[in-house]
């Protein structure tokens, strides 16, 4: 269906509210429901980066999702060609959610079966096959048989594809179709009415559409504004007790949190200004260069791999409404 189509469909439509008896923090009485607006996607055909950058059906500048870890070292997910449509995918490389107006993409271990439900504060709810409710951002079951419970984060980023294939053209992508094989659609440029609309009021601390990396360590959070007119920089700091170094790589609108101890050794990590796009940054004791996926690539650690923190970038307004009890960076002075 054209996005004009389902456009008018969505305007004429009557919103349809979850009204259930409990108020308990983490309920559902503040759902925008709409069932079956967007209809997920399950198992696409995988190959990988480097065939299907051939057929040049994905732009350079293409925003995708990579997971950065596992078998091929990761791989990478056009959002316009199979998130910006479904919003969901269930499949054996992971479970992946795609929150246009939250701006970020969710990503966890593999399951089946969910599919987009509504939004509740903003943020995009999903619904799995046994009924359980999930926020798409925390991954935590906000009612149904599940309540409680936490899907589990794989490492991820988003990022552009030009970026990511000059990275790793041997990691994984799905096939890629001329045709109407699977529904494209370009990205949204405004939030939708629902989210709008269930968003309520919206922490202060910062404008609700902020762009901030929120990373989540044990029973610690805490935001981390990204300066997106930097073309790159690195935030250092401390959650739940570990050290973090969140990187950012302004040309493709990148962030990503690791943890700063390699084995035995702590690093420093800073955003060299003289090194290449392939690896923005360097660490103070060892001067070995880092790309965005965490690899070292030159100097005494390279082949090393650092560990992820479990992270997701987005707009303020959602990170704060799934964590009101989160902390804030503070950045350092220059």
């Amino acid at each position: 269906m054209k996005t004009s189509a389902v456009r008018k469909g969505i305007a004429s439509s009557v919103l349809v509210w979850f009204a259930f008896a409990s108020q308990a923090p983490g309920g559902t009485a503040d759902i925008v429901a709409r069932p079956g607006r967007f209809t997920a996607l399950t198992e696409p055909p995988c190959s990988y980066c480097s065939t299907q950058n051939r057929k040049n059906f994905v732009r350079p500048n293409d925003p995708v999702v990579a997971w950065l870890r596992g078998d091929h070292n990761g791989g990478a997910i056009p959002l316009r060609h199979f998130l910006a449509a479904p919003r969901v995918i269930n499949d054996t490389y992971g479970l992946f959610f795609f929150d246009a107006d939250g701006g970020y993409v969710s990503a966890f271990v593999k399951d089946y079966g969910y599919e987009f439900q509504g939004w509740r504060k903003g943020v995009m709810v999903v619904k799995g096959k046994d009924g359980t409710l999930w926020s798409a951002l925390s991954g935590r079951a906000i009612d149904g048989p599940q309540r409680g419970k936490r899907l589990q984060r794989v490492p991820s980023a988003v990022t552009e594809w030009g970026h990511w294939l000059m990275l790793h053209p041997e990691s994984t992508a799905y096939d890629l179709f001329d045709g109407k094989k699977y529904p494209m659609a370009e990205l949204p440029t405004e939030m939708t009415s629902e989210a709008k609309q269930s968003m309520g009021k919206v922490d202060a601390r910062l404008p609700a559409t902020a762009e901030v990396m929120g990373v989540e360590l044990g029973d610690a959070q805490k935001a981390f504004q990204l300066d997106t007119k930097k073309e790159r920089a690195c935030y250092m700091d401390v959650v739940g007790g570990t050290q973090v170094a969140v990187f950012w790589y302004g040309p493709t609108h990148t962030a990503v949190a690791w943890k700063s101890r390699l084995g035995e050794q702590m690093l420093t990590f800073y955003a060299s200004q003289s090194s290449p796009e392939t690896a923005p940054f360097k660490d103070k004791e060892t001067g070995t260069r880092w790309t965005l996926a965490g690899r070292g690539v030159d100097g005494p650690l390279r082949g090393q791999e650092l560990e992820w923190a479990e992270s997701v970038q987005c707009r303020w307004y959602a990170w704060a409404a799934e964590y009101p009890e989160t902390q804030l960076h503070a950045p350092a002075k220059e």
